[in-house]
């Protein structure tokens, strides 16, 4: 399929990712934040709350944007859209921009809306033990399932936009559920790359965010 979208509307496209990216990151990463920061209930009560914190942001600003952009907001999903022709490289190079930009602004919103001694990064990196193959596969495998499922739920010819928010949303939730307690559950470029920034921390197993 070929993205004939007219050029003239890819500068609205590429705002509604920016702002569609930057109100997800907000949402998700602020909503894991107040789950993680202090949290007494154990690590299970914090791996499910921050999957809910992502899974339900996915849910409410892909709805908001989904006729606009496609609701992509993560570089992987427009990758996966220019290699299946849907969309051509000129849109895809203002998508990754717009979503990188978009998440910066949303983190960096996370961080200047709570006590600064209280900011814990939300920085993706590998734990418990996880070797950086294992990681990388895991990230990879998760960031496949997502991108399978989107497209999958985007571009049936009698698609609902309520109804390909929703199952977008359970998948986020479902990777990061299981993810989270291993990579951070990144599964988003944009993700890892903007909590970096604002932490001032790049771990040496940055890359696995990206090519993973």
């Amino acid at each position: 399929m070929a993205d004939n979208k007219p050029a003239k509307s890819w500068g609205i496209q590429a705002l509604a990712e920016f702002i569609g990216t930057a109100m997800f990151m907000y949402l998700a990463i602020g909503g894991a934040h107040a789950v993680t920061h202090g949290a007494p209930q154990g690590l299970g009560f914090v791996l499910l709350g921050n999957a809910f914190a992502f899974g339900i942001a996915l849910v409410v600003t892909a709805w908001a944007f989904f006729r606009i952009s496609g609701s992509h907001f993560n570089p992987a999903i427009t990758l996966s859209s220019l290699i299946t022709g849907h969309i051509n490289v000129p849109r895809a190079v203002l998508y990754f921009v717009s979503q990188l930009l978009g998440a910066m602004l949303g983190v960096a919103l996370v961080r200047g809306t709570i006590p600064s001694n209280e900011y814990i990064g939300q920085v993706n990196a590998i734990t418990h033990g996880e070797s950086r193959a294992r990681a990388f596969f895991l990230e990879f495998f998760l960031t496949t399932i997502l991108c399978f499922v989107y497209h999958m739920i985007v571009h049936e010819k009698n698609r609902s936009t309520f109804m390909a928010a929703l199952p977008y949303g359970f998948t986020i939730f479902s990777c990061h559920l299981f993810a989270n307690r291993y990579t951070g559950a990144s599964i988003n470029p944009a993700r890892a790359f903007a909590t970096s920034v604002a932490a001032r921390n790049f771990s040496s197993d940055h890359w696995i965010f990206w090519f993973g």
